[in-house]
This record gives C-alpha cells, sequence and structure tokens, in this order.
C-alpha cells in the first residue's frame, strides 16, 4: 500500500475506533478539517510534527500510523451520521 494511503487508512481507522468525527478530530489536533479529510483519504503528505497532533488525541503512537492492514481487510466504517440526541448535548435550550 502507498504510505499516503497507509496513514490515511490507519488514521481512519484510530478515529473510529474513539467515536471522533473529523472536525472533533481536527480541532483537538489544531488541525483544519479539510486537511485531516484529505489525508484520511491519502491525498497529502504529512509531517512528523502534526502526526504526532493528531496521535495525542487519538491515544496512538507514531507507529500506529504505519500498521499493514490483513489482506482483504475493508476500511473502517464511517460514523453514523446525523447529530447526537439532545440529551447528550453539553448545553441546554
Amino acid at each position: 500500500m502507498e504510505a499516503k494511503k497507509l496513514v490515511g487508512w490507519n488514521l481512519r481507522r484510530l478515529r473510529v475506533a474513539k467515536g471522533l468525527t473529523i472536525e472533533e478530530l481536527a480541532g483537538r489536533a489544531e488541525a483544519d478539517a479539510s486537511f485531516v479529510a484529505r489525508l484520511e483519504r491519502g491525498q497529502v503528505n504529512v509531517g512528523i510534527v502534526m502526526l504526532a497532533r493528531l496521535a495525542k488525541p487519538l491515544g496512538a503512537k507514531l507507529a500506529d500510523f504505519t500498521v499493514e492492514p490483513e489482506a482483504g481487510a475493508k476500511p473502517p466504517k464511517p460514523l453514523k451520521a446525523g447529530r447526537k440526541a439532545s440529551s447528550d448535548r453539553s448545553y441546554r435550550r
């Protein structure tokens, strides 16, 4: 697997496992959400400093971004779309 695709695959795998949206991860890593989305799709290169910033909110190690998926493995499914239930929101009307 190409290096950019491998990093993107693992970024998405780790993000979905933590239950974070792209926007949530980007906010916690002080990154642009569109950059994180392009990174997950394997469209852009990432520097080691940004990778470390993304790893922190994911509770991951840098090496976790280079794990080869098993043969025939399917990409992680996206998170359920839509808003969180009103009981999950931190504010009240």
